[in-house]
């Protein structure tokens, strides 16, 4: 079959990052991210055997019309289509464009919007024949396979589908068996990878998996519900042949490393930069770690390796709410980890969650207070979010503290989440008070002039301080 594999347009003039648990502007990040999930589908089909079309049409630029046209050039058989509740109209417009142009052709769902929602999804979205409930990867294989040979769908785990006037749930997928190792590198080679550029020094760079899955129980948390509890890790020998493709066939070396936690397994992340030691990659990335699963020899190994920058999950300044919200991670955790990653000349990013069970005005503002004198070099504050199948959802619904039925709303820059003691607009004046007074002081200013290395970066720089300045 031809099969078109979609991360639709940008919406209304706003380009969504839609990559697993982040669904976000790309204000918020000063760039854009490849579709990794999509290049990982697009591999899988074109393993196959099936003529597979990748297309980001927020990278490329093009709008719907520039998406109608490309489906009308490649006259797809079947079309797998993006989704994020922030971006949700968009898709949405995206679907329906495309089934008013081809009737006949099935538009199937993947991401954390079917994830989440399962058959609400299809109901949502009339334009869309499937769903995808779970990471895509497998049942989108055995869904192509159905289609193809006029199959059985009701085999094919973890999909959402139309069956008459109803729409039917199969079963869902068994996550702890999908092997990482046995999917194939991603389709890199279908994108335009000078689209991809790092914010400050405008260097092409690429996502890069290094296990799925996290078993912590934070109940904010999304990573859980598409990616499964146990921590699945790949064979380090084949992240340092996917290393080696990105650098010699692409000519990219730059990378984030995209997991729940680069430090889950601390062995099994230090295994990773031996075997970018040892292979002599002279490559530079970032990741994402826990405060508590850091030691300086780990990080040693990493700043040998290539570590440039880690994110590091604080999400408050308050030890209750870490409790409460199953983070389970102390003050000291966090101003160690702080001062442990700077020590090994790595830098650092904050990420903040406010609107948590339990916030109150003075805890979001010890929160702010803290990330200012914390010495982090970057910082990113988000709003609590009860997203569906999480704790937090299912606690919010309990208490009527859900404040809009929209879907695209359910994105990290509003608040649709009051709890105790705040507002949903309470919950936001914080999380714009604490972008503000982190990124317009002078030495931040100052600090993100003198890293910017080329106009594009620049540019990037200034587009985040405006959205900034609009909170």
């Amino acid at each position: 079959m031809k099969i078109l594999v979609l991360n639709p347009p940008a919406h209304e003039g706003r380009p969504y990052i839609r990559e697993g648990r982040c669904m976000q502007i790309g204000s918020s990040w000063a760039t854009l991210w490849m579709p990794l999930t999509l290049a990982y589908v697009a591999a899988v089909l074109r393993e196959d055997g099936h003529d597979v079309r990748l297309a980001d049409a927020v990278a490329d630029r093009l709008d719907l019309s520039g998406v109608l046209a490309l489906r009308d050039e490649f006259k797809p058989d079947l079309v797998f289509l993006n989704t994020a509740f922030p971006s949700i109209e968009g898709d949405r417009a995206a679907a329906a464009a495309l089934k008013r142009r081809a009737p006949g052709v099935p538009i199937v769902l993947l991401g954390l919007f079917p994830t989440l929602l399962e058959d609400k999804a299809l109901d949502y979205i009339a334009g869309a024949d499937f769903g995808l409930i779970g990471e895509p990867e497998w049942a989108a294989r055995e869904l192509a396979a159905a289609l193809a040979e006029g199959g059985d769908r009701t085999g094919v785990k973890g999909l959402a589908w139309r069956r008459g006037g109803q729409i039917v749930v199969n079963a869902p997928q068994d996550l702890r068996s999908h092997d990482l190792d046995a999917l194939p590198f991603p389709a890199r080679d279908l994108l335009h990878n000078d689209a991809y550029r790092l914010p400050i020094n405008g260097e092409r760079f690429t996502l890069l998996n290094i296990g799925r899955g996290c078993p912590y129980p934070c109940i904010f948390c999304i990573a859980p519900v598409y990616y499964g509890a146990p921590f699945r890790k790949r064979i380090v020998s084949r992240i340092g042949d996917e290393i080696q493709e990105c650098v010699e066939r692409h000519g990219l070396r730059h990378f984030l490393f995209w997991g729940e936690s680069f430090t889950t397994d601390a062995a099994y992340a230090e295994a990773i930069c031996e075997e970018i030691i040892r292979r002599g990659f002279r490559v530079v990335w970032s990741t994402t770690s826990r405060v508590d699963t850091l030691t300086p020899r780990l990080l040693g190994k990493m700043k040998q390796a290539g570590c440039a920058l880690l994110g590091l999950g604080i999400e408050s300044a308050d030890e209750t709410i870490l409790a409460h919200s199953g983070k389970k991670t102390r003050r000291e955790d966090i101003t160690g980890a702080i001062r442990m990653v700077h020590d090994a000349g790595i830098k650092t990013m904050g990420h903040f969650i406010f609107g948590l069970p339990g916030e109150t005005r003075e805890t979001a503002g010890e929160t702010i207070r803290f990330a200012l004198r914390s010495g982090l070099t970057y910082a990113q504050f988000y709003c609590a979010l009860p997203y569906p199948k999480t704790r937090l959802g299912e606690l919010a619904a309990e208490r009527g503290w859900i404040t809009s039925g929209d879907y695209s709303s359910y994105d990290f820059t509003f608040s649709i989440l009051r709890n105790e003691s705040l507002t949903a607009r309470e919950v936001k004046a914080f999380r714009d008070r604490a972008y503000r007074r982190f990124y317009f002081r002078p030495r931040m200013l100052f600090r993100v002039l003198r890293e910017v290395q080329s106009v594009r970066g620049l540019l990037a720089s200034m587009d985040f301080l405006k959205w900034i300045r609009k909170k």
